[in-house]
């Protein structure tokens, strides 16, 4: 038993942040995955973590039928309601999140993209569990920047929502939105995002999404929100029912106002 317990250890795969202990299910050990910056409570549209500086307004449209609930929602939020229903995001964008995700992205790190999808995806399950509210009809990827794609090889967006379809049944339209070339997002700041993404997105003709479809826009990274608001902006011209965003990690600085 001695020997059997031992040769389990060495064939344990280790955790990939501490690189020592073994990883359990999710491809983290319990102390690593413990530690992992989860994204905090926050704005209760846009997802950005708050400041204690922010206000609360009460909002029993938005509520699970308690006439008393209020939501925190950000400045800009409070100002101008996205296109989107809600933003989820399960981390925040920092380290050492914020390296596997790069590390994905532009190397291939294909064991961090599956340990952060396998969070990514416990974190869709428990909100739909928790909630009881009904799941979306449609998962839609955002298409990747045509030159991004052609250097990359793949879509990261379009992974993680194929990824996340193996384990719910909810289909994946991945051609149902179009993005023509343009300015990269990466480097720019939040005014320049919001009017390098105008006129981007476009609905392709044929596409199989109906009215009164609740849709998921599924992205790696919510930075200022400018890609995922312009893309659900023109899907409503598809008269979905309701939008929502979910996204692996959120950046939680919050432009001044």
């Amino acid at each position: 038993m001695k020997w059997k317990n031992l040769t389990n250890r060495v064939l344990a795969t280790p955790c990939l942040l501490c690189l020592t202990a073994p990883a359990r299910q999710r491809g983290f050990c319990q102390d690593c995955e413990d530690e992992l910056p989860w994204q905090p409570p926050g704005c209760h549209t846009c997802g950005v973590a708050l400041t204690d500086t922010v206000t609360t307004q009460p909002s029993p449209a938005w509520s699970s039928g308690d006439s008393d609930a209020t939501v925190h929602l950000c400045f800009r939020c409070r100002q101008t309601q996205p296109a989107f229903s809600r933003c989820l995001c399960t981390f925040a964008y920092e380290a050492p999140v914020s390296s596997m995700i790069r590390r994905f992205k532009d190397r291939g790190g294909f064991p961090e993209f599956r340990a952060l999808s396998n969070c990514f995806i416990a974190h869709f399950l428990q909100h739909y569990r928790d909630s009881e509210t009904v799941w979306p009809d449609i998962l839609l990827p955002v298409p990747l920047h045509p030159s991004r794609l052609r250097a990359r090889g793949f879509n990261q967006a379009l992974l993680l929502a194929r990824r996340l379809s193996r384990h719910t049944g909810i289909p994946v339209l991945a051609h149902s939105c179009q993005r023509r070339s343009g300015t990269a997002q990466r480097g720019l700041d939040a005014q320049a995002r919001l009017h390098n993404m105008q006129g981007v997105f476009s609905v392709r003709t044929g596409t199989a999404l109906t009215p009164g479809m609740r849709l998921a826009i599924i992205d790696d990274v919510v930075t200022t929100s400018a890609t995922t608001q312009a893309m659900a902006a023109v899907m409503h011209s598809t008269a979905a029912a309701r939008i929502d965003v979910w996204a692996l990690a959120r950046s939680n600085h919050q432009p001044e106002s």
